[in-house]
């Protein structure tokens, strides 16, 4: 069975971050987003991947390449002008056989044993199958009705009276059918052409559209919150320890740690897993980490940094006696000693985006967001939601 990763959205929630990048290739747990999708459809035995790219498509293509490096045959399909996820999914019809196919969208994080949704889409004859989620409140999400045999009725999007806990997760198992019924949609209200819409035409037509609902995690990696939530959840899924890095004498590990080669935890650093921590990093002295901490790849930590609860992107310096917890700094940013961030239990802390300079002694408060090639110097407060003209 071959797949269909839709990757060619542009982020706009998650900005200021996505300005220099998709939002697919945010790191969460040490990869982008979009290698998490990649690792679950190899899971279930699924080699040829067409990704449908857009924004920023030659970020993903130049790390992807054509898949070898991941055991997997990728091609690409670039959609020009971004109509919907009908519209999407119809560049990559011509990378397809006329056979079943998975469709899963490039910002959702996944766990459940896809082979066992395959063979219930089979054992239906379904012409479609999607992935359901239940949350407790359904009204912001597209709803599905469907019967005790989980064949679907009608699917709804963001209903006030929802027919059910039941809400599109953006994973799909689709026939050659879909294609047909994308071909007679209108475009939508928000002058798109909406999967939904194709799905519901099928269900009219009395074709069998069935649910899945045996999801055993799901996240939308839409907003820097949900980026936080499923960095805690796939650090938190480390088996054990992987060291490969150098640790000083005088370190104190506690929690799954992963260590890559080149980097150093210097002597006094205290971890509180999960953490991971990427290729040729330095953690100076005394630093405190976690939990639910991601270090990218040549990050330097100057000494008695604390960091929780917060992803730290390639090539950034952070100075002595910082304090960031709750928040997301991009690559190649320089932070000044005695920086303090700190979320609250809705609010991240800070999101500050590539090549910024944060100065000393500043105090960010929740919610800050600093765009990319920004400068801040020292003030009492750091106004909300500077960004670089």
């Amino acid at each position: 069975m071959r797949a269909v990763v839709l990757a060619a959205g542009t982020g706009t929630r998650m900005r200021p971050l996505t300005y220099a990048k998709p939002k697919h290739m945010l790191q969460v747990a040490g990869k982008p987003v979009l290698e998490h999708i990649l690792d679950f459809l190899r899971l279930a035995n699924i080699q040829d991947v067409c990704i449908v790219v857009g924004y920023l498509r030659e970020v993903v293509m130049d790390y992807f390449g054509d898949g070898d490096r991941f055991d997997m045959n990728i091609t690409y399909a670039h959609q020009e002008k971004r109509l919907g996820l009908a519209h999407a999914l119809k560049y990559a019809q011509p990378h397809l056989e006329n056979d079943n196919f998975v469709m899963v969208l490039g910002d959702v994080m996944i766990r459940l044993d896809l082979k066992e949704m395959v063979e219930h889409h089979l054992a239906h004859n379904a012409v479609a199958t999607i992935g359901l989620a239940t949350v407790d409140d359904p009204t912001p999400f597209g709803v599905v009705k469907m019967d005790e045999d989980l064949r679907i009725s009608k699917l709804i999007e963001k209903p006030k009276v929802p027919p059910s806990n039941y809400v599109i997760t953006g994973l799909y198992i689709f026939d050659n059918e879909i294609f047909s019924a994308i071909d007679k949609i209108p475009k939508s209200w928000r002058g798109e052409y909406e999967i939904t819409d194709a799905i519901q035409l099928l269900v009219e037509q009395g074709d069998p559209v069935y649910g899945y609902p045996a999801l055993k995690y799901w996240k939308d990696t839409g907003r820097p919150t949900d980026l936080l939530e499923a960095n805690k959840k796939f650090l938190s899924d480390y088996l054990g320890n992987y060291i490969v890095g150098e640790v000083h004498q005088g370190c104190e590990i506690d929690g799954i740690i992963r260590v890559e080669k080149g980097s150093v935890l210097h002597t006094g650093v205290k971890i509180h897993g999960p953490v991971s921590i990427g290729e040729d990093s330095f953690i100076g002295p005394n630093c405190e980490l976690g939990p639910y901490v991601q270090i990218g790849s040549n990050v330097r930590l100057v000494e008695n940094v604390t960091l929780a609860n917060t992803i730290i992107m390639n090539n950034t310096l952070v100075s002595n006696d910082a304090v960031i917890k709750d928040s997301i700094i991009g690559e190649k940013c320089q932070i000044g000693p005695e920086v303090i961030a700190e979320g609250t239990d809705n609010v991240f802390g800070v999101v500050i985006a590539d090549h910024s300079v944060v100065g000393p002694n500043i105090t960010f408060t929740p919610g800050n967001t600093l765009g990319p090639h920004s400068t801040i110097q020292p003030q009492p407060t750091a106004n909300k939601n500077q960004e670089s003209e």
